[in-house]
């Protein structure tokens, strides 16, 4: 066969270039079988076997060395993944009529097309730490999940999916305007599993498709329309919550015994919910009346006219959100509006969520803490935002809003015009900074005289540096003003914004009020089973299942109980829930193995492989058996 790199002819035995010395086994690119050397499809999946080019291996080396030095730290700290079974969420892109597209430009020009195009792609993937594992051609496939995992990897993928859309209607027009062609690409998303092999010094990975996820990624392009975003029903259950879709049926993808359900996914919805819970299945909360009591008092001393803070702190899925929803729902239960404009005297509530990947992003938690004061979500689009900021600030300034305005459009990065623009365009960053400082405690502190504002901060453990800084600076609002700060977090104590919380502990002192929340009690987590249920009576073994594998974590309850009603452990007849088929094995759901993996890829790598022996060891064990494996004298 010939050498995919430097094109030598070889003998069929070879399975090393006798010319180059690179390896002459010939892998499907999609699903990473092993093949004949004169295979022209691969056998598992159906794939056209596509040889990676000279001009890939340099596309693809260019762009790995630009991944960002963060993301790339992040990818190092993963090279001890070897042959570790990860679940992922592949994105797969491509250049739609690629091969007719050619035939009317010259080599030169599709070239430099084709480099422009994965110039602008890659970007946007490093943004959501997502990782390029092939580029063949046209199309570029990458992988969220591994080597680097979040506990959102789905919705890091529609989000680059859909940013990559924008950025390729932007190229498009360029290309039509200089080589007067039709430019368009097209994104399919699958979630499911692969094997990866070790990360190389170069960022590059091995990795080996299980269950057809990949083969799945690249096939349903077939029914996605040019610039359009298509997911599979693997990945659907994810990310519906927050974005917008439309079922497009089942297709028939070849590979694969059964027809497919696809989505196409339109954009974020301007009211997403949480995506986390069960559809249709719900619990009043369980086992947090005395933290809910607490934060009541809170809000009774703001409405006195008292500021307070508020620290919640807990780990994942413990139901620190759902402590926040169900205080602000209690204490909104006598308030016929939560609005800016209402006459009434009813508490004004402001919520700021940081993004999981917005360390990066400058002042997003500041953005998302204004469009919450505007009652304006990003979804709305600019237009309605504008218009919501220049009520707002005319209402509560008059003439001296250009004191406020043209830095709070700045901030939400609307288009100004005028003496607004000319208050902003020739300031400095730091001079910017000290300006949306000013705008915001001035914004406050105006609200505050009208009403109450209760400001909650949720997932710190996520927030900026920038947003952190100034709010830092803000925090000292709460001894002059009717405001309650409320601080919500992971106790990740390495992250920028648990700076905000030591911070809080200084500058508030006894006006702070720490929550944290523990672990459910099993009688806690056997109501709570009961509650989801609406049965007392589940069967013993059910119920064990699910308190073993959940351990007072209520979100890991309710994935337990997702995962049992998918296999048909637990069923439904006649509107009640029932034992269904006797448990086998019980893996770790989807949605947990991201959250998991997330958490043990920042351990360091010591503890990381002392966690890889006492899996194989067994659930419990003695802490001697576990130093004795590993060789030590004891285990700190």
């Amino acid at each position: 066969m010939n050498c995919p790199h430097c094109q030598t002819k070889n003998p069929p035995t070879a399975r090393f270039c006798l010319n180059c010395g690179n390896a002459l086994i010939l892998k499907c690119s999609i699903c990473q079988t092993e093949l004949p050397p004169d295979s022209r499809f691969c056998m598992h999946c159906g794939q056209p076997l596509i040889v990676s080019t000279p001009i890939d291996e340099n596309r693809l080396n260019r762009l790995v060395a630009s991944v960002p030095n963060p993301l790339a730290k992040k990818i190092h700290e993963a090279i001890h993944l070897l042959d570790e079974r990860r679940v992922v969420t592949a994105l797969f892109v491509d250049v739609v009529g690629s091969t007719a597209l050619s035939e009317q430009l010259d080599v030169e020009s599709w070239t430099a097309i084709m480099n422009g195009a994965f110039d602008r792609i890659a970007p946007v993937i490093y943004v959501y730490e997502g990782t390029i594992s092939r580029l063949l051609g046209d199309s570029l496939l990458a992988f969220y999940g591994a080597p680097v995992a979040h506990e959102d990897d789905p919705l890091r993928a529609v989000r680059t999916a859909l940013d990559l859309i924008a950025v390729g209607q932007e190229y498009a027009e360029e290309i039509r305007r200089e080589y007067g062609v039709e430019f368009a690409i097209r994104v399919c998303i699958n979630t499911g599993q692969v094997i990866i092999g070790a990360v190389q010094e170069n960022l590059k990975y091995e990795y080996t498709a299980t269950g057809g996820a990949l083969n799945l990624v690249s096939r349903i392009k077939f029914a996605a329309q040019p610039m359009t975003v298509l997911i599979s029903e693997k990945t659907y259950p994810f990310v519906s919550p927050v974005f917008e879709c439309a079922d497009l049926g089942a297709i028939s993808v070849k590979g694969t015994t059964t027809p497919v359900n696809v989505y196409q996914v339109y954009g974020p919805k301007a009211n997403p919910v949480q995506s986390r819970g069960l559809t249709g299945l719900h619990s009043p909360m369980v086992g947090r009346n005395a933290e809910l009591a607490t934060l009541a008092q809170l809000c009774d001393a703001v409405q006195a006219g008292v500021g307070r803070g508020a620290l919640v702190i807990g780990e994942p899925g413990l139901g620190k959100t759902r402590l926040i929803a169900e205080w602000k729902t209690a204490s909104s239960a006598d308030q016929r509006s939560t609005d800016i404009e209402s006459p009434s005297l009813a508490t004004f509530w402001v919520e700021g969520r940081c993004l999981s990947f917005g360390q990066g992003i400058a002042y997003h938690l500041l953005v998302d803490l204004i469009r919450s004061i505007l009652r304006s979500p990003e979804a709305v689009g600019e237009a309605k935002t504008h218009t919501a900021l220049l009520t707002l600030t005319e209402n509560l300034f008059g003439k001296s809003d250009m004191e406020v305005y043209p830095f709070l459009a700045h901030l939400l990065s609307l288009n100004l015009t005028g003496a607004a623009l000319e208050r902003v365009k020739l300031l400095e960053p730091q001079a910017i900074r000290t300006q949306y400082l000013k705008a915001i405690r001035l914004l406050l502190q105006t609200i505050s005289t009208q009403r109450p504002i209760v400001l909650v901060l949720e997932d710190l453990h996520w927030a900026d540096p920038s947003s952190t800084g100034l709010l830092i600076d803000i925090l000292p609002l709460a001894s002059t003003a009717p405001i309650l700060f409320c601080l919500v977090s992971r106790p990740e104590r390495d992250t920028p914004g648990w700076k905000l919380v030591t911070a809080a502990r200084e500058i508030m002192g006894g006006s702070l009020t720490e929550v944290t929340l523990d672990a459910l009690s099993e009688t806690n987590s056997r109501k709570l089973i009961a509650n989801i249920l609406k049965i007392e009576a589940l069967p013993s073994q059910v119920r064990k299942t699910i308190l073993s594998k959940s351990e007072g974590n209520p979100f890991f309850v309710e994935e337990v109980i997702r995962m049992l009603i998918d296999q048909g452990a637990i069923v439904q007849k006649n509107g009640d829930w029932v034992a269904g088929k006797e448990i086998g094995s019980v893996n770790i759901p989807n949605n947990l193995q991201g959250l998991l993996a997330a958490r043990i890829d920042r351990l360091p790598e010591n503890v990381k492989h002392t966690l890889r022996v006492a899996a194989v060891i067994g659930r419990q064990f003695p802490r001697k058996v576990l130093a004795r494996v590993l060789g030590e004298d004891e285990i700190g």
